[in-house]
């Protein structure tokens, strides 16, 4: 056999420059395929086992209601405050809703003993948590301390980092992502019965009612 045409390309430098070139950019090519595949075949195992831990973290924005009204003594009112989606930022949901009545005994009477407030939130159409034992929906007071009260309105939401165990992001955010819960009218109910001091008229006070909703945005990150 005539290995002559061999012989004359071992021996051109040239070629064997390029020859080494080309092989070595192969190598180079093959490792890095090669680890790729790796690192894709690590990935899928643990998409398959399900062993991906996620922490979950809440972006909070909030809005605020206030009214200040004057009631008389024995009367009860019904305060609306409406939530509709355009008032939520996009991608944001309504995770819960603070209401404080505060009043303070403005008689101007001394030895006027501060006057008695009761308040409800009452029970609308709106989608939210009525029952959670997160809830407040009455509270009352006759010192003239703020009374606070609570609505959950999105299920087990808190606002706290949480780590949950899912196949992949969508699956982890898929309990955050639901529309509707706190979006409606949320009604508050106030009633004041005054306390006068002997031989004096304590007729009214001014309450103030504030209405804070919080409303969150849910990240994923895989830890």
């Amino acid at each position: 056999m005539d290995f002559s045409t061999v012989f004359e390309l071992v021996d051109d430098d040239r070629s064997n420059r390029l020859t080494a070139l080309t092989l070595t950019v192969t190598l180079l090519l093959l490792a890095f395929t090669t680890f790729d595949l790796a690192k894709l075949n690590n990935e899928v195992r643990g998409l398959v086992e399900g062993e991906n831990t996620w922490e979950l973290s809440f972006d909070l924005e909030s809005m605020t209601y206030t009214e200040t009204t004057i009631l008389a003594d024995g009367e009860q009112r019904q305060f609306d405050f409406e939530i509709e989606p355009g008032q939520i930022s996009d991608g944001y949901r309504v995770g819960e809703i603070l209401i404080t009545i505060s009043y303070t005994e403005t008689s101007g009477i001394p030895f006027d003993p501060p006057d008695s407030v009761y308040a409800n939130i009452i029970q609308t159409s709106m989608e939210a948590q009525w029952s959670d034992e997160n809830t407040t929906l009455s509270g009352s007071s006759n010192d003239a301390s703020d009374i606070t009260l609570k609505l959950l309105t999105y299920p087990d939401f808190d606002g706290q980092a949480q780590n949950i165990t899912a196949l992949n992001e969508y699956q982890a955010l898929q309990d955050w992502v639901m529309d509707g819960f706190g979006i409606g009218t949320c009604s508050v109910s106030v009633e004041l019965q005054t306390q006068s001091a002997p031989f004096t008229n304590d007729g009214d006070e001014e309450i103030t009612i504030n209405v804070e909703v919080i409303s969150f945005k849910v990240n994923a990150n895989r830890v």
